[in-house]
């Protein structure tokens, strides 16, 4: 890899580290705070229909927790390669719930950061492009992992 491209390879990591931070730290938030917005979650997610009870209020309960840990984690770039990996795989599952509501049909909340915005194509295309950053981020924290790996090996 020539060092131009090996810069703007950890350019586009940067940016995507802190897009995807930002993106994280602000939907947990905003499902987080304040308490009201606990139960309309809850309720958001019971829209989707795909979960049985228990597990909505489950869902409802952590995935805000765990995705401001998740944005905090990427905005440190601690275990880099797991957590965008992790990352990649969540907003994955996402797009799927959201993918096969709408395609049901119900009119739902997406939920992605507070309330009132349905799925809609619009929310679809843009999940989709923070799990391209993702996915970029996933594959390139791997590659540069491997090559200190490959470089650190005696000759």
């Amino acid at each position: 890899m020539t060092l131009q491209r090996a810069q703007l390879d950890r350019t586009v990591r940067w940016i995507a580290r802190l897009v995807l931070a930002g993106v994280f730290l602000y939907a947990g938030y905003s499902k987080a705070f304040p308490v009201e917005h606990r139960l309309q979650f809850e309720i958001t997610l019971s829209t989707y229909q795909l979960l049985p009870p228990w597990a909505v209020i489950a869902v409802a309960r952590v995935l805000p927790w765990l995705e401001i840990a998740l944005g905090v984690l990427l905005l440190v770039g601690w275990q880099l390669r797991y957590f965008a990996a992790f990352t990649a795989l969540l907003l994955t599952a996402f797009m799927i719930a959201m993918g096969i509501t709408y395609a049901r049909g119900i009119e739902a909340n997406c939920g992605c950061f507070g309330f009132g915005e349905p799925i809609s194509p619009q929310s679809l295309l843009r999940d989709s492009a923070f799990l391209v950053l993702a996915l970029y981020l996933t594959v390139s924290a791997w590659r540069t992992a491997r090559a200190t790996a490959l470089q650190a090996q005696p000759g």
